[in-house]
């Protein structure tokens, strides 16, 4: 039988420039899609894909979200959505921005390729206008105090997914999380949960975790009680295969008459037991425990009045031990009265069918998302969490330079002058990167629904005159250090 190869109709290769240029379009493409949503008044996009059998719909202006779903497996649009993904997590806001600009760089590049200018020449170019843009925002910026509420402002951009209840939650969360003059992350968690209305979010002043407690009998609430943080298992294997020397007990079964076997399920009880002593000599009336915790030691636990969960993930751990100061153990036997931790109030809760425990302490902080559809939980979820790392780096550099891309023109205007100290073909790449910034406020003229033609050389002229606080607003060009 002879081989037959099937090819899709759509199979393609391409080589050379034609690849090189197939890829920038479709780069350019794909700021496009995201172009139109940037601002307060950017449009919504409805995104649509399958999952499993499932046809999903989410409306929405997040850019990764959106890049993320085009599932152009060209390798320039993966690599922009993942940069747009690293930014993200990193700054929490302007991806937008940074997509619009890269692409217009990139196509940019394209037309002095075509005016024969060498790649290399650009790249110099490049290279010194933005060595001289970070110069220049480092000059603009200045400190104007507290920032928190404009962050609130920037970060929804006009999605009105935060409430007051919310805005307050995360006001609260960024000061419980404050340390040695940062904003610890690992303290503000962030969790979501379909259903109820988003009035019923708010903020918890610790940790939650998705576990029920191990026994029913463990009590549902308690107070001022210290915790431990324990990741082996409690169990003993007397009949685990060691190397010689190994494990905490050393046990050879031989058994020769009838009562020995009772003997041996004895000795099993204490010594399980003893690992709930273990516990309760330290203190501790709480554990966590990262694995599991068998049958017989979590019915002594109970009766001993020790509340227990098992096979808790490592980030819960980590967010237990950091909202109680405990130190995580590795064995029980080896626990003492310094790892613990302390919790100024735990309760097991019911939310919708699902049982929660609230670990409450000075430093941990939680914001629960409620929301009646699942699109909408999502991407209040992603403004809330943009918010959180906005704090963060506003907390560690805390200057700010004006809106509604004012400094972007300041940055072209300088630039443009700067260009003509370029005796070379560098001055052309610096134009055109100017060329690309003022691309920025053409998008918000545009998704603003202004006149292209008349406010961009309006704007222009302001920054022209050096006043570079001059930005792009619902009524125009409007100064952003005073948009009232």
């Amino acid at each position: 039988m002879s081989k037959t190869d099937v090819y899709s109709p759509n199979f393609g290769r391409l080589r050379g420039k034609r690849a090189w240029r197939q890829n920038l379009h479709l780069a350019v493409m794909s700021a496009a899609k995201v172009e139109s949503a940037l601002g307060p008044r950017g449009a919504y996009k409805m995104v649509t894909f399958n999952r499993g059998p499932e046809r999903i719909i989410k409306v929405t202006k997040d850019s990764v979200e959106m890049l993320k779903e085009l599932e152009v497996q060209y390798p320039a649009v993966k690599t922009l959505a993942e940069a747009a993904k690293l930014h993200r997590e990193e700054v929490g806001d302007g991806v937008s921005t940074m997509i619009i600009i890269i692409a217009g760089l990139l196509e940019q590049s394209e037309r002095l390729m075509d005016k024969k200018i060498h790649p290399n020449v650009m790249l110099r170019g490049y290279l010194a206008a933005t060595k001289e843009a970070l110069a220049v925002i480092e000059k603009t910026a200045i400190v104007k105090g507290d920032s928190r509420n404009q962050i609130l402002d920037v970060a929804e951009c006009g999605r009105r997914l935060l409430t007051p209840e919310l805005r307050a939650a995360l006001l609260e969360a960024a000061e419980r999380a404050e340390s040695q003059g940062e904003i610890d992350l690992k303290r503000i968690r962030v969790i979501t949960k379909r259903g109820g209305s988003v009035a019923d979010s708010r903020l918890i002043r610790g940790v939650v975790i998705k576990k029920e407690k191990l026994h029913p009998s463990m009590p549902d609430e308690l107070h001022d009680v210290k915790v431990a943080v324990v990741n082996k298992s409690f169990d003993n294997k007397p009949l685990e295969i060691l190397m010689k020397g190994q494990g905490p007990f050393h046990i050879k079964l031989d058994i020769t008459e009838a009562d020995q076997v009772e003997k041996f399920k004895k000795q099993e009880r204490r010594m399980n037991d003893d690992l709930v002593s273990f516990v309760e000599s330290a203190g501790a009336k709480v554990v966590f425990c990262r694995a599991k915790i068998v049958t017989p030691v979590a019915d002594e636990m109970s009766r001993r009045g020790i509340t227990a969960f098992e096979i808790i993930s490592q980030e819960d751990m980590d967010a237990v031990a950091e909202a109680t100061g405990a130190t995580a153990t590795g064995d029980v036997r080896n626990l003492e009265p310094k790892d613990l931790g302390v919790v100024n109030t735990l309760r097991v809760e019911k939310i919708d069918g699902l049982y929660y425990v609230v670990v409450e302490g000075p430093k941990g902080s939680t914001i629960l998302i409620r929301g009646s559809s699942l699109e909408h939980v999502d991407e209040t979820e992603r403004v809330v969490k943009n918010v959180v790392r906005l704090f963060r780096n506003a907390k560690k550099d805390p200057k700010t330079v004006p809106g509604g891309a004012a400094i972007y023109m300041q940055i072209a205007a300088h630039l443009k002058e700067y260009a003509l100290t370029f005796p070379g073909k560098e001055q052309v790449a610096i134009e055109a990167y100017a060329g690309v910034l003022e691309q920025v406020a053409g998008s918000l003229i545009r998704n603003y629904g202004l006149s292209w033609s008349k406010t961009l050389p309006e704007l222009r002229s302001y920054h022209a005159r050096g006043m570079h606080s001059m930005g792009i607003a619902t009524g125009g060009c409007t100064d952003m250090d005073n948009p009232s």
